[in-house]
């Protein structure tokens, strides 16, 4: 049954190359709505954008008419780059091993690139009253994680935060702003990684028995942008399978 409020809407959607930006890009055009997708990885259909660059996000607006929806999704541990769109996601890293110039391209990658974004963006909705913000956090920015980095659970942290506050200024403009924190999403880059080899005894160890798939993220997505979500914002909805229910 389709969700109310999506059919005919625009959205944009960062990070869309693969994985849980392309789930979410599938999902809300299967919903009726019309879908930019973008990426600094070229695919077929994406607009092709470094997110980090303000003036390649200034020129991705220029290609983009009016939007409803906006969804953050780009980001990850691996910051990629122009010459390198697909780095490697890199294994644990200890505080004392990681670089400066790693902290500060994988909080561009994350976090700053959520706030030009929305900050380019964010005044057509006021402008029109009317507007739905998702960004994307992590497990790691909820529970900490000796996996990815203090790096990337720092920006996700900051992601958390980016959100609550653009929920408080946006809210008397008809928009809602949220985050979502996924656990453990079975994508393919995280299976070419190694992490999609998770054991039995962690998968096990969820209340839900079983990986998240990127569709469990997507379905969430929609929710939040139809309008069974218009009543939601500020929030961090944690999509795990149980693994933490945070405060």
């Amino acid at each position: 049954m389709p969700l109310e409020g999506l059919k005919g809407r625009k959205a944009l959607v960062t990070g869309a190359a693969s994985g849980i930006g392309d789930a979410v890009s599938r999902k809300l055009t299967r919903e009726g709505v019309e879908v930019f997708a973008t990426d600094i990885h070229a695919a077929p259909g994406l607009i092709v954008a470094d997110l980090t660059d303000a003036d390649d996000v200034e020129l991705l607006s220029s290609r983009v008419s009016q939007i409803d929806f906006l969804i953050n999704v780009a980001g990850g541990p691996a910051a990629p780059t122009r010459g390198n769109t697909l780095p490697p996601i890199p294994g644990a890293i200890s505080l004392e091993d990681l670089k400066e110039k790693d902290w500060h391209s994988v909080i561009a990658a994350n976090l700053t690139t959520a706030f030009l974004v929305c900050r380019e963006f964010a005044p057509r909705m006021k402008a029109r009253k009317f507007g739905r913000i998702v960004n994307f956090a992590s497990i790691a920015a909820r529970r900490g994680s000796d996996r990815v980095g203090v790096h990337y659970a720092a920006a996700k942290g900051g992601v958390i935060a980016l959100t609550k506050t653009l929920a408080l200024e946006l809210g008397p403009h008809g928009i809602t702003v949220n985050a979502i924190a996924p656990g453990f999403i079975k994508t393919t880059r995280i299976e070419a990684a190694g992490w999609g080899d998770a054991t039995a005894a962690f998968i096990d160890s969820l209340p839900l028995k079983r990986a998240g798939k990127p569709d469990d993220i997507a379905g969430v997505v929609a929710m939040l942008c139809s309008e069974a979500g218009g009543y939601v914002s500020g929030a961090t909805i944690d999509v795990n399978g149980g693994w933490y229910f945070g405060p």
